[in-house]
């Protein structure tokens, strides 16, 4: 592994259960695990490009982003924190530039716009936008009201995408040359319970990432009228569900020609591979862990985040890219992998 990563972590107890019980940030080297910043649920961390900061976003009741110095890796320290402006912030990216950061709420559904100064800390008090929604989905239990989830570029970065978990859609924010955002509606309407988590950008093509339908939908980005339509959709994972909890998609990540997909409760990656023109073609899974939350390739390993498992596991990617392909329906693969304790990981970035 480099020299070290970071993780942000959940109360031991898990998502939704009181912050301050002891997570935050930690620090693992090859030597070992250790809690280096007590901080309430950072459940995303963003890494700024050239200054030795951490933007680590608090998914709690009253959410807030800490600017984080990590100049000492060994001695972290908080310079500034204010609050997203709702609930349950769960994803944050930073514009081209670092000009501003943008931030997602599951629970209170803005997408929040905090500009960032040239020194790295934030330049006002509070968010300089918000933006709310409203709708919902026919699952009852999840789609209850609007659920922002990811945001990220559009093809063609003149644009932003949030997934809206709640909602079943791909909501649209034009950008400024400040970094600043104008709503523009909706780009995609989803199937309904689709339940979109994440996505990934290949080209014109967008991988969404269904949590609720556990599948992968493919979308053509259609520049001229700066919206998406939907051609093919496929099964996340083969693979059954290993406990009494439900399966539900996790996490998407492109890796070369490569889709790698988290499915908890059947608590497995998937490998899809890509063609030429960017069909997605399901390849096999393999274990994972209990519950894994999120994953990152660090050079030519691949890091998982066990949430319920309470460990960290890595993989050679190597490894992962040669999966065999599925072997028999449903059949979860086994892959040489390394392992340490950790509570509640939830995100995970390098050093």
């Amino acid at each position: 592994m480099t020299n070290q990563l970071w993780w942000g972590t959940f109360p031991e107890a898990g998502l939704g259960t009181p912050t301050g019980m002891g997570e935050g940030l930690w620090r693992q080297t090859p030597a070992d695990a250790t809690l280096a910043l007590a901080l309430d649920a950072p459940s995303w961390l963003v890494a700024h490009p050239s200054l030795p900061l951490i933007y680590a976003i608090s998914e709690s009741e009253h959410s807030q982003v800490h600017a984080v110095d990590v100049s000492d890796p060994a001695s972290p320290r908080v310079l500034a924190s204010i609050p997203t402006g709702g609930s349950s912030a769960c994803h944050g990216m930073l514009a081209a530039g670092a000009l501003t950061l943008y931030l997602t709420h599951y629970v209170s559904s803005e997408l929040s716009v905090i500009r960032i100064g040239d020194d790295g800390l934030f330049e006002d008090d509070a968010p300089a936008q918000m933006f709310a929604h409203a709708g919902s989905g026919p699952n009852e239990a999840r789609q209850d009201a609007s659920h922002a989830h990811f945001v990220g570029y559009a093809p063609g970065r003149k644009h932003l995408l949030v997934c809206d978990l709640g909602t079943d859609e791909l909501r649209r924010y034009a950008l400024r040359p400040d970094g600043l955002l104008d709503d523009d509606g909706i780009a995609a309407a989803l199937p309904p319970g689709t339940g979109p988590r994440h996505f990934a950008v290949n080209g014109d093509l967008i991988y969404v990432l269904g949590e609720l339908s556990t599948s992968v939908l493919t979308l053509r980005w259609e520049p001229a009228t700066a919206s998406a339509d939907l051609i093919a959709q496929i099964p996340a994972t083969t693979s059954a569900a290993r406990t009494a909890e439900a399966r539900d998609s996790s996490g998407i990540l492109q890796v070369d020609d490569v889709l790698l997909v988290g499915v908890r409760g059947a608590d497995v990656i998937a490998v899809h591979d890509l063609s030429p023109e960017g069909e997605v073609r399901y390849r096999g899974s393999f274990d994972a862990g209990h519950w894994p939350r999120h994953f990152a390739v660090v050079g030519d390993r691949l890091h998982v985040g066990c949430e319920r498992g309470h460990e960290v596991r890595t993989y050679a990617l190597a490894d992962v890219l040669a999966l065999a392909p599925e072997p028999e329906v449903g059949l979860i693969q086994e892959l040489p992998s390394a392992s340490a304790a950790l509570p509640s990981p939830a995100f995970v970035m390098a050093g």
